[in-house]
């Protein structure tokens, strides 16, 4: 029984992917049975060449596309062929450390309902000179994996809330069952960068959003090979798809990838903490009585943000809800506004009653122009009843928020408290 289907996509890097080849021919110990999918996306080049050299000591087989389609569909076509329970997703630019399969085999054994994130030491010029410092090494500091840089602690990983961000797919092994159960790769992602974040987010997602899913071992270890990369480029290439990553899955999870996974990994946990402090103390109703402080909607409409708010107003359809689901469900939490789908001007409001107040001080300017890009006038909501908001380290100085938001790029105003709510309104000068 075939222990690993090793998919490898790769698109003209003969050299690179000889090299992996080769690292996978001679692991120790044994990983048991295993098979070698290669998918050549379109190079056009002498892959099939590369890869028959390897067959006579190695399990690998050729799948190929007649033209250039992009990393997520190629390793798609990969697993659609795969024979074995578990998949490990690796790049044709990954040299196998002589203990990687075993440590992924033994991983699938040991916890065959879970995905093992490997590491990988950064590009360095001994990987082509000499074979690797040997796994020993390891304990010295040997591991260099650039995640360790934007706060991977493989100490804390297994309980971390955003493994996600960290779901490289260049040393991945996972139930085979899962990469289709999830839709696997989107062939949307055809450039550089975020293919493989969306679908580890969407494992997440599919797996219950489950503490421990994800795991990560150093043992697991690959070496990133030196190649021809025009990083500034493939940077640019990744931005122009981050708004269709986001607005894919309207999450507050995904709402400000675009800062990085430093932020994600630092922010995204407190937000998640105190969004559940608002969830727990918000009172059945709240929301509606809220909103029936403010005038009424008009034309062209109004957009609510906020809890429990949805399918409570009767005014005439005038009013679409971002409605925030509880972060301790088994799906995500919705928008908080600091990434909208929608066209600048389609609404006449937007209405924020208190998820705002989860944000971190750089975010909320960032949330007010968001918001006034898409409305003429921006309604935040603060609710005065909400125990330990400062413990939480929710927003609060209500009055100093009003000063701080009355400057260059607008102007606001608070309004006096009606019952356990006041609003701030914020408008463009």
């Amino acid at each position: 029984m075939l222990s690993l289907s090793v998919v490898i996509p790769v698109y003209r890097q003969l050299r690179c992917l000889d090299m992996t080849l080769g690292s996978l021919a001679t692991q120790i110990p044994s990983p048991g049975e295993f098979e070698v999918i290669v998918v050549d996306d379109g190079s056009g080049d002498d892959t099939a060449a590369v890869v028959g050299k390897h067959k006579a000591w190695l399990p690998v087989r050729l799948v190929q596309h007649s033209v250039n389609r992009g990393r997520a569909a190629a390793r798609n076509s990969g697993a659609a062929v795969a024979e074995a329970d578990r998949l490990l997703l690796l790049d044709s630019d990954s040299y196998a450390d002589p203990g990687l399969l075993d440590a992924h085999a033994r991983f699938g054994r040991s916890f065959p309902d879970k995905v093992l994130l490997g590491a990988r030491n950064e590009w360095s010029w001994q990987v082509v000179a000499d074979q690797p410092a040997p796994p020993t090494d390891l304990a010295c500091g040997y591991v260099k994996d650039n995640r360790f840089k934007f706060g991977l602690d493989p100490a804390t990983f297994a309980t971390s809330e955003v493994p996600w961000i960290f779901g490289n797919s260049h040393n991945m092994s996972l139930p085979t069952a899962d990469f289709h159960a999830c839709g696997g790769f989107d062939e949307n992602f055809t450039g550089w960068g975020y293919e493989d974040t969306d679908f580890a987010y969407r494992l997440y997602s599919t797996a219950g959003r489950a503490t421990g899913y994800f795991q990560f071992d150093t043992a697991a270890l690959c070496h990133h090979l030196p190649h021809f990369r025009l990083s500034a480029q493939n940077w640019e290439e990744a931005a122009q798809i981050i708004p269709y990553f986001i607005d894919k899955h309207q999450s507050l999870d995904v709402e400000f990838i675009f800062e990085g996974p430093q932020f994600v990994c630092e922010l995204l946990p407190a937000y998640l903490s105190r969004l559940r402090l608002l969830h727990a103390v918000s009172r059945p109703g709240h929301g509606e009585q809220a909103m029936a402080t403010l005038p009424p909607a008009v034309a062209p409409g109004r957009l609510a943000i906020g809890i429990g708010l949805a399918g409570h107003l009767p005014d005439g359809g005038m009013t679409e809800f971002i409605d925030h689901r509880p972060p301790d469900a088994h799906t995500a939490p919705g928008l908080v506004g600091l990434r909208l789908p929608f066209p600048d001007g389609r609404f006449a409001d937007l209405v924020n009653v208190d998820l705002w107040r989860v944000l971190w001080p750089n975010h909320l300017p960032k949330l007010v122009v968001e918001g006034l890009r898409v409305a003429k006038t921006l309604y935040l909501g603060y609710s005065t009843h909400l125990d330990k908001a400062a413990e939480a380290e929710l927003i609060t100085g209500p009055d100093y928020v009003c000063d701080m938001l009355n400057g260059h790029y607008c102007e606001a105003s608070m309004s006096d408290p009606a019952g356990d709510i006041l609003w701030i309104k914020v408008s463009r000068r």
